[in-house]
């Protein structure tokens, strides 16, 4: 077998993805969004059982509980009224995660006018 560069490249290239595989695996699990929903309404609950195969947090258990729920997450995405979207936001905001997404839902079951679809990622 002869060695030109075409072979090298291919064989760099092959393992190249071999290693990269699971750096890039582990990277998907730890920017995985930690969900915020409230288990009262049911567009929220909605929301957190189909939006992502993440870890949920219940805010109806109380915004403290939350708080310590939430941890050092990289990014979080909620379904949530506009009174605890605010609360939530200003412990976001204190961790370092800025405001991506902020989005009024419409909420049909629930009658509810003020829920908000929000997303916060770190810098």
């Amino acid at each position: 077998m002869r060695l030109t560069r075409r072979t090298m490249l291919k064989g760099g290239a092959l393992v190249g993805s071999a290693a990269a595989s699971p750096a890039i695996a582990s990277a998907a699990v730890l920017t995985a969004p930690v969900v915020v929903f409230d288990s009262r309404i049911p567009e929220s609950s909605a929301f957190a059982a189909t939006a992502f195969a993440a870890p949920g947090i219940d805010i109806a258990s109380g915004l403290v509980s939350a708080r310590k729920s939430i941890g050092k997450a990289q990014i979080v995405a909620g379904l949530t009224r506009w009174s605890d979207w605010t609360v939530i936001r200003g412990l976001l905001e204190a961790q370092g995660l800025r405001l991506k997404e902020e989005v009024r839902q419409a909420s049909p079951i629930s009658g509810r006018t003020h829920l908000f679809r929000w997303t916060m990622a770190a810098r």
